[in-house]
């Protein structure tokens, strides 16, 4: 089984947030995800598995009064 990772730009497309709203939950380990490189100038490779449990979670959050 192969894992399928998304940059910091499509989970942030997918969750409807801004690419500083993926990294917090990235650094706090909320979403799973490596990040590749140094600094400012590293990538992060996130588990398409985890943007998408995120996502739902997101709207089941949404539905509760």
């Amino acid at each position: 089984m192969s894992t399928e990772f998304l940059t910091t730009t499509e989970a942030a497309a997918i969750l409807g947030v801004t690419g500083s709203e993926v990294r917090r939950p990235l650094d706090t380990g909320q979403l799973e995800g490596v990040k590749r490189g140094r600094g400012s100038g590293g990538v992060w490779a996130i588990s398409a598995e985890s943007v998408e449990i995120r996502r739902k979670a997101m709207e089941q959050k949404k539905r509760e009064p």
